[in-house]
């Protein structure tokens, strides 16, 4: 579970420190790789 939530809070750093960019390549990859990060860690962690 501990693992879980270290997933989620990094891919939110991830999220949080890539949407506010003004280069569409840096805040839209920046969120696809958190969202990424999120879904298979959660999947690996059930």
């Amino acid at each position: 579970m501990n693992d879980q939530i270290i997933v989620v809070q990094l891919a939110a750093i991830l999220a949080a420190s890539t949407y506010d960019r003004n280069q569409p390549v840096v805040k839209w990859g920046g969120l696809l790789v958190a969202v990424v990060t999120l879904v298979v860690g959660v999947l690996q962690g059930a």
